[in-house]
């Protein structure tokens, strides 16, 4: 990988969402066809996982209704885009599993009842994941890459000058790095020394960021700026390279 020179150090600090314009969650994977696109389905994936992550982790937080948000909006703006895929690719979805989820955080279910249907949960949207390239690194180098640009986005809208000014956006955030970690931590980087390589530089990536949230629920103010998580995905771009060869 060549170092960084002054046009890698300037892109670090950009949004570089594919489209002009483009913004949010989907923007990365705006246009794809999510039955044949491994990437922009197992990103579409990747945001479910991230909403579940951050409202699992306010209900173990005793946050449940921070918690509740999280758990509606997989099922209000993303699964529907979804089913057409999960038709074409043979998996049978979780709309019903979401479902529970929702109600078991709405009813304050006890936490062991909510964490066993998050354990199913979670389980089925891996079913489905494995109908797509979950085992190509280079595959889920750009799934990383395009969940930290989808959690720049989202951090942008939740801190604006060093002030919590949208909660819930600044938690998506959390979440969708959380799982961006979980990917760059798969076996699949195990089957060469090359993505191994690439794999611990992901992950050293994503540890830089941790201190974007100081915790879940700050209250005002944080020492954090978006353009660190759109370097952080930049970096993963460049990283990646050696895997698209």
């Amino acid at each position: 990988m060549k170092p960084a020179g002054s046009e890698d150090a300037a892109a670090l600090t950009q949004p570089l969402v594919e489209g002009a314009g483009a913004s949010g969650e989907g923007a990365v994977t705006a246009g794809a066809d999510l039955a044949t696109d491994d990437v922009g389905y197992l990103t579409q994936l990747g945001l479910i996982r991230g909403h579940l992550a951050v409202g699992y982790a306010l209900y173990q937080r005793e946050l449940p209704q921070l918690s509740e948000t999280h758990m509606k909006h997989p099922q209000e703006e993303i699964y529907a885009s979804l089913v057409p895929a999960f038709n074409s690719r043979g998996c049978a979805g979780f709309a019903n599993d979401l479902e529970s989820l929702a109600a078991a955080v709405k009813a304050r279910a006890a936490q062991e009842e909510v964490a066993a249907i998050h354990a199913g949960l979670t389980a089925n949207i891996a079913r489905c994941e494995w109908s797509a390239s979950a085992d190509d690194p280079a595959v889920l180098a750009k799934v990383i890459e395009n969940l930290l640009r989808t959690a720049a986005e989202e951090y942008r809208i939740g801190v604006i000058d060093g002030v919590i000014d949208n909660l819930h956006e600044y938690q998506d955030a959390w979440g969708f790095t959380q799982v961006a970690n979980d990917w760059a931590r798969s076996a699949a980087f195990a089957d060469s020394a090359g993505a191994a390589a690439v794999a611990a530089q992901l992950r050293d990536v994503i540890a830089g960021l941790d201190g974007l949230w100081p915790s879940l629920d700050p209250g005002g103010s944080v020492d954090g700026d978006a353009a660190r998580l759109f370097g952080a995905a930049a970096r993963v771009q460049i990283a990646a390279l050696p895997l698209r060869n």
